[in-house]
């Protein structure tokens, strides 16, 4: 893993003891006034130097730092273990660069700058404040390790200046609320009851990764969060991708990979652009409603990407849904290649206009849905399954199919419904 960013960039959480950046920090009486220096606690300020010193000395007996600034004091390498710093003031140039951080809590802690704080194991931040273009890492075997109804706040919005906390192992975030501050989790990443604006979620980055074997691929799970500020997940390598019950802006996953299962279910607010992205296992949308229009869609999907796929009792405005994720332009043989579709299943769905040009797959099923036009042209399908369904148009203009059940209703009384077949091998069955 690289440490040396070249320039502060939202992935600049992956190198955790950064060198080259360099910050201005406020005067000591900004965020410590009132407070006594580290030094002047003796014991506890050789402790906190000294970690075998510690051990010896205090056993695992939790020390209480109550009321501190840590502003000017150089820890380098120093080994943190079972202290509870309360009310404490925390600046750093790269003067706090742990080694070990475990079994510890932050409770009312507020902190500015640039920190290290290494290998963090069983760590909780509480109610703590991370201010300004700060950037905080932790290391590769982080887990347990959660901020919990902290606030993370920046007002500098240039993406050049987007502040950093971010784990290169696993990190949670519970009851949080970030402005122009990125999380990261390059194992794990957990959001829960969280608001984020203009804030991107990251991962491992390939670019600093000389043997792409060794990158991780990280968990993403985001619950009952508002993303509506502005989320960006792009780029990212994830393991699986979980997002449940949260209320979005525009949110895109442009250039992500991910290997296991993507689930999305009950997003009832914002618009999801999951198109342009690598979806190897399964991909599931469910229970949600799709109103709000970016780029003259309702939503966009990779259907054809995903080995499997399922889109269930989703509901969408009257601008196209893409569910097959597929550029209105291009040609087969290059699109051939990036298909991987088994199964593609569309249920319980209101749907005004459906496209799903270009489905490459072994098996594309609609059943009790209620839809307006349907598109699915260009298409080379296995097999070919419409029924139970109400539409107005049906375009399977050049789609070839080996097996076929295509049976549709009337989607109104004036209009009827049409049905252009130019070029497919698709005939509808009575209904």
């Amino acid at each position: 893993m690289s440490t040396q960013p070249s320039n502060p960039t939202r992935r600049r959480f992956l190198a955790y003891t950064p060198t080259l950046l360099v910050l201005p920090l406020l005067p000591e009486t900004a965020l410590a006034f009132g407070k006594k220096k580290i030094r002047e606690f003796g014991e506890i300020y050789d402790y906190l130097k000294d970690g075998k010193l510690r051990t010896k000395e205090a056993g695992s007996q939790v020390i209480v730092v109550k009321n501190v600034d840590f502003s000017g004091e150089r820890f380098g390498g120093a080994e943190w273990q079972y202290f509870d710093f309360v009310d404490c003031s925390f600046e750093s140039n790269y003067t706090i660069m742990l080694k070990w951080l475990t079994d510890s809590t932050f409770t009312n802690c507020r902190f500015r700058g640039i920190f290290g704080l290494g290998q963090t194991i069983n760590v909780r931040f509480v109610h703590c404040k991370v201010e300004g273009e700060s950037h905080i890492g932790f290391d590769w075997k982080s887990r347990n390790l959660v901020f919990e109804n902290c606030e993370f706040t920046n007002s500098n919005s240039d993406p050049n200046h987007i502040g950093s906390v971010g784990s290169a192992g696993e990190i949670m975030f519970i009851g949080c609320k970030t402005r122009n501050i990125a999380w990261g989790g390059n194992r794990k990443l957990t959001l829960k009851n969280c608001t984020v604006n203009n804030g991107s979620l990251d991962s491992a980055s390939p670019a600093t990764f000389s043997d792409k074997s060794k990158m991780p691929y990280s968990d993403f799970l985001i619950e009952d969060c508002d993303l509506r500020g502005g989320a960006e997940i792009s780029n990212a390598q994830l393991q699986s991708f979980t997002l449940r019950n949260s209320k979005v802006g525009i949110l895109r996953t442009m250039g992500s990979t991910v290997l296991g299962d993507v689930l999305i279910e009950d997003i009832k607010e914002g618009h999801l652009r999951l198109t342009s992205s690598n979806f190897c296992g399964k991909l599931t949308v469910r229970n949600c409603s799709f109103y709000h229009v970016y780029d003259g869609y309702s939503f966009q999907c990779p259907g054809i990407v995903a080995v499997y796929t399922l889109i269930e009792n989703i509901t969408c405005s009257s601008r196209p849904a893409n569910i097959s994720g597929a550029p209105e332009k291009m040609a087969e043989a290059k699109r051939l290649p990036k298909t991987q579709n088994k199964s593609l299943v569309i249920r319980n769905c209101k749907i005004p206009d459906l496209r799903i040009d270009w489905a490459q797959t072994e098996h594309l099923r609609i059943e009790n849905c209620e839809l307006g036009e349907v598109y699915i042209r260009d298409g080379r399908i296995g097999k070919l399954e419409i029924i139970g369904c109400s539409l107005m148009k049906l375009d399977v203009s050049r789609t070839q199919v080996k097996e076929q059940d295509v049976r549709v209703r009337e989607g109104g009384k004036i209009s009827g419904h049409v049905t252009v077949t130019e070029g497919s091998n698709i005939k509808l069955m009575p209904r």
